[in-house]
């Protein structure tokens, strides 16, 4: 009867270290100063879903087809046509 028994949480503070650690290594990507960064889930708030990107997208092009056809059009006011 040389067996010793431990005590009943005698291995509870060495579980909140491995606990805590695994939650720091969770957390500290998100910090821009490392490498590595999270995958963000689409939809989340600042991130957009692929149909708003596309969405805005297409907004974006539309605006830029009427500035060129003012531009073309100045153009051609100063050239005299």
């Amino acid at each position: 009867m040389s067996e010793t028994k431990q005590k009943i949480g005698a291995g509870h503070a060495k579980a909140m270290m491995r606990q805590g650690a695994k939650e720091i290594a969770q957390v500290l990507p998100a910090f821009p100063a490392h490498g590595i960064q999270p995958v963000e889930e689409p939809g989340l708030a600042g991130n957009l879903t692929p149909q708003e990107v596309a969405h805005d997208k297409g907004a974006y092009e539309a605006m830029l087809g009427r500035y060129s056809s003012r531009g073309e059009q100045e153009r051609q006011m100063e050239r005299g046509e």
